[in-house]
C-alpha cells in the first residue's frame, strides 16, 4: 500500500460528518438518516491505491453505517483511528469485487465507562484480499462482531485482535464462512486482561461441503494479569468437506514467573517487568501486517497501552 499523500480521503465523525475527498477514484454519499447516518463508498479501480482516514474525538455518542463497495481490481487501506468518547454503534457492510484488496486498520481508544458496538459484515469474491487488523482497549461495555464470507475461488482473509483490557469488557465475534474453493483464511487473537476486566472471544470457521482445497487456521491466546480478570475463548471449527487442511488452538493463563523473576534480577522493577511481559506476548502477530507504516503504528498503540 502507498504512504500518506495528498490523495488521502479523511473522514471526521462527530455530531455532523465531515468529508475531505480530493481523490477521483473515491466515490461517497452521505445521507443523514435520523438513526443511522449512512455513507456510501464506491472505491474504483486505479493504478493507485486508495486510503481513507475515520477520525472522531468527539464526546457525544456516535451512531454510523458505512457501506463499502471496493471494485473489480480496486485497493483500498481504510485506518480507524478514532478516540471514541461517547458510547458508539457503527455498523460496516463491504462488498468486494474480483481481484479487490482491502486492508482494514483499527486502532482505537475507548471511554470506559461507555458501551460501544461494532459490527462488519464483509463479502469477498473471487482473487480478493482481506486484512483485517483490530486493537481496543474496551469499555464497559463492548461488543466487536466480524463476519467474512470467502464466497468464490482464491480469496483470502488475514486477520488479527488485540484487546489490552484493563477493568473493561470486551465480547469479540469472528465468524469466517468458506463457501467456494481454494480459499484461505487465517486469524489470531491476542488479550491481556487485567484489574476486574472479562474478555471473551468466539471464533468460528466454517466450511460448505463443496470447498475443497481450503486452508484455514485460527488461534486464540490470553494472558490474565490479576486474580479478578477472566478471559474465555473458544474456537469452533464445522467442517463438511474432507480435503480440507484446518487447525485451530486456544490458551489462556498467568504470566510465566521464572520469566519475571528473571527480569527482576536484572534489576527491573516488577511494574515494568510485567510490561514488558505483556508487550512481548502481544507483539507475536505483528509480523502478519506486511505494510511497515502500519505494523509501526501497532507496536506503538502496544507499548503505550500495556
Amino acid at each position: 500500500m502507498k504512504s500518506a499523500s495528498s490523495l488521502d480521503c479523511i473522514i471526521k465523525i462527530s455530531e455532523k460528518i465531515s468529508i475531505q475527498n480530493p481523490s477521483d477514484e473515491i466515490k461517497i454519499n452521505f445521507s443523514n438518516d435520523e438513526n443511522y447516518p449512512t455513507l456510501d463508498i464506491e472505491i474504483e479501480e486505479s493504478k493507485i491505491s486508495n486510503r481513507i482516514h475515520l477520525l472522531c474525538n468527539e464526546k457525544q455518542d456516535i451512531k454510523a453505517v458505512i457501506n463499502l463497495k471496493i471494485h473489480d481490481k480496486a485497493t483500498l487501506e481504510f485506518i480507524d483511528e478514532a478516540n471514541y468518547e461517547g458510547a458508539t454503534e457503527i455498523k460496516m457492510n463491504t462488498i468486494m469485487r474480483p481481484n479487490a484488496v482491502f486492508e482494514l486498520y483499527r486502532f482505537n481508544k475507548f471511554n470506559v465507562s461507555t458501551t460501544n458496538s461494532f459490527v462488519h459484515n464483509c463479502d469477498l469474491q473471487s482473487n480478493c484480499i482481506f486484512r483485517d487488523f483490530n486493537f481496543s482497549n474496551g469499555s464497559k461495555e463492548m461488543s466487536n462482531v466480524t463476519k467474512v464470507s470467502l464466497n468464490e475461488k482464491n480469496s483470502k482473509y488475514i486477520g488479527s485482535g488485540v484487546v489490552i483490557a484493563d477493568s473493561t469488557n470486551c465480547k469479540n465475534q469472528l465468524d469466517i464462512s468458506h463457501m467456494s474453493q481454494s480459499a484461505i483464511s487465517d486469524c489470531s487473537f491476542k488479550t491481556v486482561s487485567r484489574g476486574k476486566s472479562n474478555v471473551t472471544f468466539k471464533g468460528k470457521v466454517f466450511v460448505d461441503d463443496d470447498c475443497s482445497d481450503t486452508v484455514s487456521s485460527q488461534i486464540s491466546k490470553g494472558l490474565v494479569m490479576s486474580d479478578e480478570s477472566k478471559i474465555n475463548l473458544t474456537p469452533i471449527l464445522e467442517i463438511n468437506n474432507d480435503d480440507v487442511v484446518c487447525s485451530h488452538g486456544a490458551a489462556s493463563g498467568k504470566p510465566d514467573d521464572s520469566v519475571l523473576f528473571y527480569l527482576s534480577s536484572r534489576g527491573i522493577e516488577k511494574k515494568d517487568a510485567e510490561k514488558l511481559y505483556m508487550q512481548g506476548f502481544l507483539s507475536e502477530f505483528l509480523n502478519k501486517i506486511e505494510n511497515v507504516q502500519m505494523q509501526s503504528k501497532a507496536r506503538d498503540y502496544i507499548n503505550q497501552n500495556c
